[in-house]
């Protein structure tokens, strides 16, 4: 009887340990995550080099494999059409809403929560941009200023015109615009002020009280708030006659001017302060926020997870390590378009290292540079300036689809009608909106 009770105990416990290391081996089966990346080629390496072999040194039973898409938003909403979307995607916040609403997504709010991840350390208009009725669905990985003003020192120095500093009006921008225009129409050699995108557009409405959406989420763009901003930047052309209208210039190419020294400012956003410091190595230029009441609207570059992922916790664990202090100053340190969302970072010695990517990035070792090119952070972190207007599911189709099209009427040979245009816009969206 003794022996038998001894065989069938043993018998029970070689079944426990047999359940007991097939969990064990379940728990490290390896697991396969695609993950893509919107953004420029030459920053595949940071991933492909560095976070991806740190994050499987770390999770030895996940492996990764990177992707990269050309037409990169089309390919991600064709892709979740047909059930084969990666499993976790760097996107940009303007196109993350439209994901949101088309079910492409699925929410952090749990699992912040259960890993205890600090999100003080995030700025709070980041994290606030990216929830929604209490949910977060997505981690920022920077902050991007949309607008920044840049200027050419030299020329302000010619000019005896002191530099633009974080506390200039409108007025202060035209009066200095003006005195650094050389010629006059139609022979204008050098312009006082060009812009990049039609970013600067909604940034001009916004910063003369009007608003881009009513509390229903349509358009609303019709008022005279708005009107008033694009008036105002159409004077910028056809009053002052300090900026080029869309017959003289490439609109998509106003940069170029900046560069070549054919303007002596130039609104565009952070994230082209590397490529003119890269192209034109001995131009020496400085970066301000955009005169006041003109708000330097954040963008930021975002990771989320797809809502058709098989493993939703093994993603959650690469969207947390990708967002990790450690990647986010390597992040900034390589590629310095935008900023670090994380405070920490910042505000620390790190954020004064820029070693660049050779090739396509330069490092940054002079002090004085550092400080002209990366300085207006001190200004803008803390700053209510900052906004979050632009993060709404339609924005794309606002920017895309109606501002930028319909920018070539608005500074063409004479002024376009800005209440008639406003009116279509507003129509226009609120279209695409209800055949949602």
């Amino acid at each position: 009887m003794l022996r038998r009770h001894r065989v069938i105990v043993g018998l029970l416990l070689a079944l426990m340990c047999g359940v007991l290391f097939a969990g064990v081996l379940h728990a490290q089966e390896k697991v396969e995550l695609t993950m893509s990346v919107w953004g420029m080629p030459w920053e595949d390496k940071l991933y492909t080099d560095f976070a991806i072999p740190q994050f499987e040194a770390k999770y030895p039973h996940i492996k990764v494999n990177f992707v990269r898409f050309e037409d990169y938003w089309n390919q991600i909403l064709i892709r979740h059409a047909g059930g084969t979307a990666p499993d976790v995607m760097r996107n940009a916040d303007e196109s993350y809403g439209e994901m949101r609403i088309r079910g492409a997504l699925l929410p952090l709010t749990d699992y912040v929560e259960k890993a205890g991840l600090d999100l003080s350390d995030f700025h709070q208009i980041a994290i606030d941009a990216l929830t929604v009725d209490g949910e977060l669905w997505a981690l920022p990985q920077d902050l991007s200023p949309r607008n920044l003003l840049y200027y050419n020192k030299a020329m302000f120095d010619e000019a005896g015109i002191p530099y633009p500093t974080a506390d200039w009006t409108l007025d202060d921008l035209v009066e200095a615009a003006k005195a650094l225009t050389v010629g006059s129409r139609p022979r204008i050699q050098r312009y006082g002020l060009t812009w990049s995108e039609a970013h600067f557009l909604s940034t001009a409405m916004l910063g003369f009280g009007g608003r881009l959406w009513d509390e229903n989420g349509m358009c609303d763009v019709t008022s005279p708030e708005n009107a008033a901003g694009l008036k105002w930047v159409q004077s910028l052309v056809f009053e002052h006659e300090v900026s080029p209208n869309y017959l003289e210039v490439d609109p998509g190419n106003t940069l170029d001017l900046f560069k070549g020294e054919r303007s002596a400012m130039h609104i565009d956003g952070g994230w082209s302060i590397p490529s003119v410091a890269r192209d034109v190595p001995d131009l020496d230029f400085g970066v301000v926020p955009l005169p006041q009441p003109l708000n330097t609207v954040l963008g930021q570059c975002i990771w989320t997870m797809s809502s058709q992922t098989k493993h939703p916790d093994e993603a959650w664990l690469l969207i947390e390590f990708l967002s990790s202090f450690d990647v986010l100053r390597e992040y900034w340190q390589l590629t310095w378009v935008a900023a670090p969302a994380r405070l920490s970072i910042i505000f620390s010695d790190h954020f004064q290292n820029i070693t660049g990517v050779e090739g396509h990035v330069p490092a940054i070792t002079d002090p004085q540079r550092l400080e002209d090119l990366t300085g207006f952070w001190n200004t803008l972190i803390g700053d209510s300036r900052f906004t979050q207007d632009h993060v709404h599911p339609y924005y794309g189709v606002l920017k895309n689809s109606f501002l930028e099209p319909y920018s070539d009427e608005l500074f063409g040979r004479t002024p376009g009608d800005v209440e008639r245009i406003l009116q279509e816009i507003e129509d226009g969206v609120n279209q695409e909106i209800a055949a949602f």
